[in-house]
């Protein structure tokens, strides 16, 4: 062997983690601009819509609402339209920009927890290399990556104690996406068992949606529409469930316009009722969230219930539920199965929508996935109610 190759096999022997991580990195995003061209029924009925009514508009069209997203992701639209690029490729590279973020704080949590940077490398891989991201971002054209992104920091620093931090975070998850509160009970969880916080920091998070939403504010939008489009994109839609196999897919005809009307407040009521409970269980048993294992199970199981019971859920809201059973995976080497599954009846329903392809139906997914949900709440009430009392120990230690 050679001097040259003796240096350069001990250069890689000393650097291994940083060679695979800057491998998968140029892997991940070559793959993930093999579908940049594909133009989803969302881009051609909205995105693209929106697109060409922000341009004409100007800065001034930041007065007006164009779309239902909220209006940072209007200012953050109205900015990319002011370079000369397609509105197909401006928006899947946002998306996919954040998809590297949400893979890379998901290695600082998983890094923070275990302390091992294999453990945060293998998180960091699954994150960027899951199909679901992948199609999120790059077919679909879809955002899901920025609002995760944020909350998978918020938990981080969580566990850093770093509470005013984490919910600038929050807020920031919230500015982008509504369904940062399916994380909002395990945060309540810890404030109302550990008293590590106050409730002053919720109001972090409306304080933080509204200094995104200033710019539009100042040039002329109405205040009040800060605090009416999330309301707005509750009743949109009018159906029960959008290709989310829960609960109401094995119970009645999604499409059917009749149910979400039956059921809408139902919905809600039980969802406040089943985590009500389970709140009143841990405070009764003294649950202590600072443990991280039991934090993240209960955040788990949290978000889990608000996907399974709540009224109008799309497939792609199980996204921040995939990204939290990867983590627990990768850092405890359990639950390794309900995370496999899980994203792969997510993977149904992109393939359902995006291709057209129902390789199972709904109805069969949804048995399975009620089948893991009650699974997840065994291990909650196992792991975290009836072990309050034991030591949480870490399986990764590398």
């Amino acid at each position: 062997m050679t001097k040259t190759e003796k240096k350069f096999f001990d250069f890689l022997k000393n650097h291994i983690l940083t060679v695979i991580f800057f491998t998968v990195t140029i892997l991940a995003i070559a793959i993930h601009f093999c579908g940049i061209g594909f133009e989803s029924g969302d881009y051609q009925s909205f995105l693209k819509p929106w697109w060409q009514v922000i341009k004409s508009s100007g800065i001034g069209g930041l007065s007006r609402q164009v779309g239902n997203y909220n209006i940072p992701y209007q200012i953050i639209t109205f900015i990319m339209t002011l370079f000369p690029w397609d509105s197909l490729i401006a928006y899947k590279s946002l998306s996919i920009v954040f998809d590297f973020v949400l893979a890379g704080a998901v290695m600082k949590l998983i890094v923070e927890i275990t302390k091992s940077k294999v453990a945060g490398l293998v998180g960091y891989s699954l994150t960027i290399f899951s199909m679901t991201v992948l199609l999120n971002s790059s077919f679909w054209g879809q955002c899901d990556s920025i609002y995760v992104a944020f909350i998978i920091l918020a938990i981080y620093f969580i566990f850093k104690d770093k509470t005013a931090l984490s919910f600038i975070m929050l807020g920031i998850s919230f500015a982008f996406k509504l369904q940062m509160v399916f994380i909002l009970p395990v945060f309540l969880f810890y404030y109302i068992l550990n008293r590590k916080l106050s409730i002053f920091h919720f109001l972090i998070i409306p304080a933080v949606d509204f200094a995104l939403c200033l710019p539009a504010v100042l040039l002329g939008r109405n205040i009040i529409d800060i605090f009416t489009i999330y309301a707005a994109q509750t009743d949109y839609g009018k159906l029960i469930q959008m290709n989310c196999p829960n609960l109401y897919a094995l119970i009645c005809n999604g499409s059917d316009a009749n149910y979400y009307y039956m059921f809408k407040l139902f919905s809600i009521l039980f969802t406040i009722a089943v985590i009500g409970f389970m709140l009143g269980m841990f405070i009764f048993k003294k649950v202590d969230l600072k443990d991280r294992k039991k934090f993240l199970m209960t955040a788990i199981w949290t978000v889990f219930t608000c996907v399974m019971f709540l009224s109008s859920m799309h497939e792609r809201y199980s996204y921040l539920l995939d990204i939290l059973l990867i983590v627990y995976a990768v850092c405890y080497r359990k639950n390794i199965i309900p995370a496999i599954l899980c994203n792969l009846i997510s993977l149904r329903g992109y393939a359902s929508y995006l291709f057209k392809y129902d390789v199972v139906s709904n109805q069969h997914a949804a048995i399975v996935y009620i089948g893991i949900y009650f699974y997840l709440t065994y291990v909650l009430v196992k792991e975290v109610l009836l072990n309050n009392n034991s030591k949480t120990e870490l399986k990764v230690k590398i």
